[in-house]
């Protein structure tokens, strides 16, 4: 446990960005942002798309998430979203622009999400950016600040798969 908070204190130390916005208040924002400059862990290059976590509200012990694609080149037709570490449980996937393209979204067990049409609609590339992809009900396993991070994997049409990377967030 100490080596984790070591080197969580130490990554933040280190990081060139952080914006620092939040607040006890229920359902006002409570992250901030992290850019470590490598789209947490991922490659990246002008064409990724960058998924992003915004407009994080707390509601009594859970939290709502937005998660956001900037940069889409490409129509989506699938999301997995797999949450790294364990300082948060996603209880409930909804809505965004993946529930306006009627896609079903199914939640693992071990913090994976999927999402994606049975019927091959998608999401398109023109589709409003400032509308969030989809959103993440989560539950904080502890009450400090914790990073809030998610490896993800994107598919266009055809299961072609889509480069992405993921800004994690610390949320307090």
């Amino acid at each position: 446990m100490f080596n984790k908070l070591f080197l969580f204190m130490i990554l933040v130390c280190s990081l060139s960005f952080c914006f620092m916005q939040s607040s006890d208040t229920e359902g006002q924002i409570v992250a901030s942002a992290i850019d470590a400059g490598d789209g947490g862990g991922a490659a990246t290059n002008s064409s990724n798309i960058k998924i992003t976590a915004d407009n994080i509200r707390k509601q009594s012990r859970t939290y709502l998430v937005d998660i956001y694609a900037r940069n889409v080149q490409s129509n989506i037709a699938g999301i997995q979203l797999e949450l790294i570490g364990e300082d948060f449980k996603i209880v409930e996937a909804m809505g965004g622009l993946a529930e306006k393209a009627e896609f079903n979204f199914y939640n693992g067990a071990r913090g994976v999400v999927l999402a994606f049409s049975l019927q091959g609609k998608t999401i398109s590339k023109a589709e409003n950016q400032k509308e969030p992809l989809l959103t993440l009900k989560v539950v904080k396993n502890n009450f400090n600040s914790a990073e809030f991070n998610l490896k993800t994997l994107i598919a266009g049409e055809r299961g072609i798969k889509l480069e992405s990377a993921f800004t994690p967030v610390v949320i307090d």
